[in-house]
Formats: C-alpha cells, sequence, structure tokens
C-alpha cells in the first residue's frame, strides 16, 4: 500500500494561493522560534524503526476542519456584529468608540484559528513500522505517542455522517498496555488509545495494521520457531533415561 503524499497540493484561487504564501511565511517563523520539526517522527531500530510507513491527515480533512471553521466564525461574528450595532443605536458615541476595538475583536481571533487549523494539519504525522507505530501532533506542545503491536486490543473506524460525506475516517487503536513517551512531550489522547484522524484510506490502514499485528503476534516477544519442543522442555538425557526406567518397572 502506497502512502498518501503529504505534501500534496490541489489547484488554488489567487486569494488562496495568496493565503497560502502568507501562512507559509508564519509557518517558517513559527517552525523556527517554537523548534517545531518539518518532517515526520523517526521509529528507534529496536522496536522497528527501518521501512515505515508515514502518513498525515488527507487534504480532505483540511477541508473538514475550515468547514467547521466558517460555521464557528459565521456564528460568533454575527453575534459580535449584531452587539456593536445594538450599542451603536443606544449609545452612539459609545458605538462609534468601540468601532475598532470591536473589529479587532472579530478579525484577529479568526485569523489566529485559522491559522491553528494549517499548523495542527502540517505537524499531525503517523509513523508506522513492521513492529510499531507513532503517533506525533501539536506546535506549542508536541505530543508523541508509540505504540507496539504486541499490545494492540482493537482496531476501530469511527466515522460520523459528515466525515464520509468529505471521505474521511478515524483509525481508533486500542492497547492492552505497553504505551510509551515520545521524545517531545506527552502521549496523545489517553495512555491505552491513539488516534490516526482525518484518513482517507482507513480501511487500508486498518487491514496494514492488523496484518502487523498477526505477524507480531505469531513471533511473539521473541522467535517462537527457535524455541525447544514443548514434551523436552527442562529435560536433560539423564532425566529421560530416568523417566524411562520407571517406566519399563510400571510395565513390568
Amino acid at each position: 500500500m502506497e502512502a498518501p503524499d503529504p505534501h500534496r497540493r490541489e489547484p488554488r484561487g489567487v486569494v488562496e494561493a495568496a493565503s497560502d504564501w502568507v501562512y507559509q511565511g508564519v509557518w517558517g517563523v513559527l517552525s523556527s522560534a517554537l523548534r517545531v520539526p518539518r518532517e515526520p517522527p523517526g521509529l528507534p531500530t529496536s522496536i522497528g524503526g527501518g521501512n515505515a510507513l508515514r502518513l498525515k491527515p488527507g487534504p480532505a480533512y483540511l477541508r473538514y476542519r475550515k468547514m467547521w471553521f466558517w460555521i464557528g466564525l459565521t456564528a460568533i461574528d454575527i453575534a459580535l456584529v449584531i452587539f456593536w450595532l445594538v450599542i451603536a443605536w443606544r449609545f452612539p458615541i459609545a458605538g462609534v468608540l468601540i468601532a475598532i476595538p470591536m473589529l479587532i475583536l472579530i478579525v484577529l481571533p479568526d485569523v489566529i484559528a485559522y491559522l491553528a487549523i494549517h499548523l495542527g494539519y502540517d505537524t499531525t504525522w503517523y509513523v508506522i513500522t513492521d513492529r510499531s507505530m507513532r503517533l506525533r501532533s501539536g506546535v506549542w506542545t508536541i505530543h508523541e505517542m508509540t505504540l507496539t503491536f504486541e499490545n494492540v486490543q482493537n482496531v476501530e473506524i469511527v466515522q460520523g455522517p459528515i466525515e464520509r460525506r468529505f471521505g474521511i475516517a478515524t483509525l481508533k487503536v486500542e492497547t492492552a498496555g505497553g504505551v510509551s513517551h515520545g521524545q517531545h512531550g506527552t502521549p496523545i489522547g489517553a495512555s491505552n488509545v491513539g488516534m490516526l484522524v482525518g484518513l482517507e484510506n482507513a480501511p487500508e490502514v486498518r487491514e496494514w495494521i492488523m496484518q502487523r499485528v498477526k505477524a507480531s503476534r505469531a513471533a511473539g516477544l521473541g522467535d517462537e520457531s527457535h524455541r525447544p519442543p514443548a514434551e523436552n522442555a527442562g529435560f536433560t538425557a539423564a532425566h529421560m533415561r530416568e523417566l524411562l526406567a520407571i517406566r519399563a518397572s510400571l510395565l513390568a
């Protein structure tokens, strides 16, 4: 299974291209100032850091987040505008005095929230190897979580009606324990649950993970193919001779 290109960009209009150019400048400043890693996280070779599948939420997930952003933005801004109009109608001088502060109050949080959506998208990575997976997200506080497939108990696809409309889903990975922290901070979500949000190919990723879960359990913590036969485990040649003598005595 091929991993989706995390740097894929769809055709943009002039306004979107300009906003993307501005965002890339902001992203460059923040990533340098806050030391935010731009590349996906790696995995130690001791837990399968060799051939890794590196994934990000799909582009449709960014559109999904923007939809909720515009819905919330419209509702809040309309409420603020109505509030300002009421003040201006009842107290015209006060309405004029608070016009600029109200404009800042309306616009500034919207810009910050819009940037936060893009930053959250660009800093989210999922790295999956043959034996483990690592999830990373965050800008101000970077969260990393590592799960080994030996401990995975369930892999569930979670998808609501709006997510189905956008063609995305969340992959919920539940473990029985053995969760380790990443080098940058605390785990993502609960201590025994990993969430891969915004996947456009969740069924394929789930199948890919389940194959490695089965392979890890077949191999166990060690290599079962090198274990001695169970019937001879713990017995030496002297023990076997003694047991054969006892058997002969019983038969006699």
